[in-house]
């Protein structure tokens, strides 16, 4: 498999804080050591010998491998997975394929064992401690982002000490995954889910503030905080945890109409018209059509949390109701997506 350049730099850019792109490798913070001087170099081009599924190395550990494995280890994913993230757009027959494969699978293996799953250790509520310094800073940070402090947890001990945790929960309010966002803006990966013994990753999950009834509008984002402005905003508002899409992920999106609301760069064009084929494939395999709709942030505002931060809610929620349109009526990148001046309203 060939790996996609700029799909691999929307991943590390939304997995690691402050990447640097220099010619045709891409350099972060390692992993596999402590650093804040970049030593982890990756080429999706594969290197001098162009080898398949791209190439890293860590000039700190001497660790080396392919760019499937670093995305493997970084997202706690299987192969396939890793792969779908590299590779970059599938054609709708590939993706409906998959998706009977899918649905072939889950009618054919027997029920697993329900796990149970647990907040990280020193975990707690951001409002449960009002004086706590971890807590000041959590809340500081989040209203930096115009967004309530309620419902989000603090670490404030171990490997996850000074991150907040975003719990994901299922209709019955039953803790099923949780995220766990850096504040700190040199932390090597911005984002750190449960460990890979739990059996869930971020691609079995949606995360929704509020889930809403079936039939019901949701407006599917990149990230939590963006779902979280958008339900501030008075919308559904969901998040898939990146610009790609795992089959699992559009089956539980299957009863809703979908807005697709990823970021205005142009990864989060290419990753919008792949959800829409992989949720067209769903819609095909179910018999269901005329649901998918894309809009995307303002000239200005790189994604929704900046927009709530600049404008509020409500010309947040009006901007939205005026723009979303069918995929097709949309033109990649182009100069702008407003229809209306956002004077207006």
């Amino acid at each position: 498999m060939s790996v996609d350049f700029e799909r691999f730099v929307e991943w590390a850019e939304s997995r690691f804080d402050d990447v640097i792109v220099k010619g045709s490798e891409v350099r972060l913070n390692s992993i596999f050591a402590d650093d804040a001087h970049h030593h982890l170099w990756c080429s999706p081009q594969g290197g001098k010998k162009r080898r398949k599924g791209g190439v890293f190395h860590c000039f700190k550990t001497d660790r080396k491998g392919s760019l499937i494995t670093l995305v493997m280890e970084v997202d706690k994913c299987d192969h396939d997975e890793a792969v779908a993230t590299l590779q970059g757009e599938s054609s709708l027959r590939v993706l409906e394929q998959k998706l009977e494969e899918f649905f072939a699978e889950q009618d054919a293996q027997p029920a697993k064992p329900e796990l149970t799953l647990f907040l990280p250790p020193n975990c707690s509520l951001i409002t449960a401690n009002p004086n706590g310094w971890w807590e000041r800073l959590a809340r500081e940070y989040l209203t930096s982002r115009a967004i309530p402090p309620d419902g989000f947890y603090i670490c404030t001990g171990g490997q996850y000490k000074g991150r907040i945790v975003i719990p994901y929960h299922d209709r019955a309010g039953k803790l099923i995954y949780w995220n766990a966002r850096a504040t700190h803006p040199k932390a090597r990966l911005r984002y750190v889910g449960p460990p890979k013994e739990t059996g869930v990753g971020k691609e079995d999950v949606v995360y929704f503030d509020q889930w809403p009834p079936a039939g019901s509008t949701v407006h599917l984002c990149e990230g939590e905080f963006n779902a979280k402005s958008l339900t501030l905003a008075g919308l559904y508002g969901a998040a898939c945890g990146g610009k790609s899409m795992s089959e699992k992920q559009a089956v539980i999106l299957k009863d809703y109409r979908v807005v697709i609301c990823l970021d205005r760069d142009k990864p989060g064009w290419k990753g919008a018209a792949t959800m829409s084929e992989k949720l067209s494939a769903i819609s095909v395999r179910l018999g269901l059509k005329d649901r998918l709709m894309l809009v995307r942030p303002p000239e200005g505002c790189k994604d929704w949390n900046e927009m709530l931060v600049k404008f509020g809610p409500e010309i947040l929620a009006a901007y939205i109701e005026r723009s979303e349109k069918p995929l097709e009526q949309h033109t990649p990148l182009g100069k702008s997506n407003i229809f209306f001046d956002l004077r207006d309203l």
